[in-house]
């Protein structure tokens, strides 16, 4: 195997480590799983994780603070994303979309250079595997609302999280 085929699969094979803390906002275990230096996933729980893991990293910290205080892009996070090319593409997307704005799922597919996939993207937020650091939660529906969050704690964590960064009134104002 050649050098850049080992560094490959030595990235590959790279032990994830655990973090989780509860959020005293949500009311939930928020779980966070890095591979090196990289986020992979971000997930929203009711009971903490059963596997070991600890609570203190940088990241999480942010994330935790965010939930507080809707005041951090998270868009310099580094991820270790495992999706296919059109769920990677959206989720770049969903990464520029700033605090206090919300777009529409069509809004993205045009940006994404296919604008008749808005049920795409819709799939693709469904299927991000780090909530809020990739703010899946400022995609909305054209039609109005705020639309559903797949993440645990449904569209009540959608909405806490839109109106700590300010964007909720813009939606209910359809703006």
């Amino acid at each position: 195997m050649s050098k850049k085929g080992e560094k490959i699969q030595e990235a590959v094979m790279e032990k994830a480590k655990l973090y989780s803390r509860f959020s005293e906002d949500l009311g939930m275990f928020i779980n966070m799983t890095m591979r090196g230096n990289r986020v992979s996933s971000v997930t929203l729980t009711a009971e903490p994780p059963s596997t070991p893991f600890s609570n203190d990293h940088p990241y999480l910290t942010r994330v935790i603070n965010h939930i507080a205080n809707g005041k951090d892009e998270m868009s310099d996070i580094p991820l270790d994303l495992h999706v296919t090319p059109f769920v990677r593409d959206t989720l770049e997307q969903l990464r520029k979309v700033p605090l206090g704005d919300a777009v529409t799922y069509g809004e993205i597919a045009k940006r994404l250079g296919k604008p008749n996939a808005s049920r795409a993207v819709g799939t693709a937020c469904a299927r991000n595997p780090v909530a809020i650091i990739v703010p899946c939660h400022r995609i909305v529906p054209r039609s109005g609302g705020v639309g559903n969050y797949t993440s645990e704690g449904g569209s009540r964590v959608k909405v806490m999280l839109l109106e700590r960064e300010g964007a909720i009134d813009k939606i209910r104002k359809g703006k």
